[in-house]
């Protein structure tokens, strides 16, 4: 066990010198940038009380109110936030 301890360490020590040599010899082809798009929901808005009419008396005067429509919001998941890779220019 201990053996593959120590050749295990030794492949790991040579493995991380493998991507610097051959960083000289590679070439770029693309460069990206990881984007976050947020989550998308399907939004449905439901009717709770409908608008009204009502006359109040003040000082005098009889006024006509309107007080809007109440809706509430179902939200439903279409699609959980994740990251993109998206293509920019490669600066050199």
């Amino acid at each position: 066990m201990h053996i593959f301890k120590s050749v295990a360490a030794a492949v790991l020590i040579l493995a991380a010198g493998v991507p610097a040599a051959q960083a000289d010899k590679a070439r770029v082809l693309a460069c990206y940038k990881e984007v976050t798009v947020p989550a998308r929901y399907d939004v449905k808005k439901v009717l709770l009380s409908e608008p009204s009419h009502k006359y109040v008396r003040r000082d005098g005067l009889v006024l006509l109110l309107e007080y809007p429509a109440i809706y509430r919001e179902d939200n439903r998941l279409v699609e959980p936030e994740h990251i993109v890779l998206r293509e920019v220019v490669c600066k050199k």
